[in-house]
């Protein structure tokens, strides 16, 4: 079953998944660093369940989440049936449905694999969808259009030419994926989903888009959608497209931490951020800009440390606009800030970079 988490048959939250993911909630030391871990819904049902006080903000985000779960179905059949084309629902309530309880994995748009992007896009314009975001932004972007919004419905829409990845890979053939598939978990009719083999690894694709191995939700939701079944079949696709390291990788790191315990190197190393339950570092932030390279490209390691050197070296580099004197003092800045959660930096640094 596609729910089936690592060691856990059940797929319930009585099952090792749940309670290791329950015994991470409680090494969170505040709200904020659940919610950098995309945990804050998870942990509001888990401290209900213990008979714990949940915050006023946390159920004010449930009451959010509910609504964008009412509207996803509603959603979901205005845009199959302004485009009679082909649409493989990825992540969001996709994944939310393999859940013990979907209203716990918030999202706020709806991701589509699309077989002709341009026209669905079109057709969901004259079907009364607006476009939203910055238009420059989106020009001949990849790898999805403009999003669109239905105007009184609180979820964007991204129609999806490929899926998103790190920049040093490629992705898989958005040909191949759109013929893997099966019917759509939400039971919209005519909504396709990514088998689940398939879906594991477009989520965890999509979380190094972002950063590698960037938060627990991200590794939540490859455990939930992937079964014991699946993992050969997964291992294979990602040997298939390139992908077989950032796949061991990810895997090692679900299983690390929600399944048998064992810490590999990326999370000792890294990753530690996530068994912290906090934010990275500026440290941690800039070390990963090595590592994910390192980690997941199917190149010998010695070339993959030449491009992540690459991309390492880059981030000392002035900017669009800036002097070497500023680039200079921004690299030392990060150098100082090293040990300060990366969001804290980044708010800091403007206003002394200007001094």
């Amino acid at each position: 079953m596609g729910n089936q988490a690592p060691g856990d048959p059940s797929g319930t939250e009585d099952g090792v998944l749940w309670g290791r993911v329950g015994r991470l909630v409680d090494e969170a030391n505040s709200v904020e660093a659940l919610r950098h871990h995309g945990l804050e819904l998870i942990a509001a049902r888990h401290w209900r369940k213990l008979d714990r006080p949940v915050p006023e903000e946390l159920r004010a985000d449930e009451r959010l989440a509910a609504i964008r779960a009412l509207a996803a179905p509603v959603l979901l059949s205005r845009v199959r049936d302004a485009y009679d084309g082909t649409l493989v629902l990825m992540k969001g309530p996709e994944v939310a449905a393999h859940y013990p309880d979907p209203r716990v994995r918030t999202y706020c748009d709806l991701d589509f694999l699309v077989d002709r992007p341009e026209p669905a896009h079109r057709a969901l314009l004259r079907a009364g969808f607006v476009e939203v975001g910055d238009p420059a932004h989106y020009h001949g972007a990849v790898p999805h259009l403009r999003p669109l919004m239905w105007p009184t419905l609180p979820l964007s829409i991204e129609l999806h030419r490929q899926v998103n990845r790190p920049p040093w890979l490629s992705p898989p053939p958005t040909a191949e994926l759109l013929e893997l598939t099966t019917s759509s978990s939400t039971g919209v009719a005519d909504i396709l989903a990514p088998v689940p083999a398939v879906h594991a690894i477009l989520v965890a694709l999509h979380g190094w888009a972002h950063q590698p191995l960037r938060r627990l939700l991200d590794l939540i939701d490859v455990a939930v959608v992937i079964g014991d079944g699946d993992r050969d079949a997964a291992a294979e696709f990602a040997r298939r497209w390139g992908l077989q390291r950032l796949w061991r990788t990810t895997i090692a790191a679900v299983d690390g931490l929600l399944g048998d315990g064992r810490i590999g190197v990326a999370l000792g190393v890294w990753a530690r951020h996530l068994s912290a339950v906090r934010e990275r570092t500026v440290l941690e932030t800039h070390l990963t800009r090595w590592a994910g390279p390192v980690w997941s490209l199917p190149d010998t390691r010695l070339r993959a440390l030449g491009g992540a050197t690459a991309m390492f070296t880059e981030a000392a580099r002035p900017r669009a606009g800036e002097a070497w004197p500023d680039a200079i003092r921004r690299t030392a800045l990060a150098i100082g800030d090293s040990r300060r959660p990366q969001s804290q930096h980044e708010l800091m640094k403007e206003t002394r970079i200007g001094r």
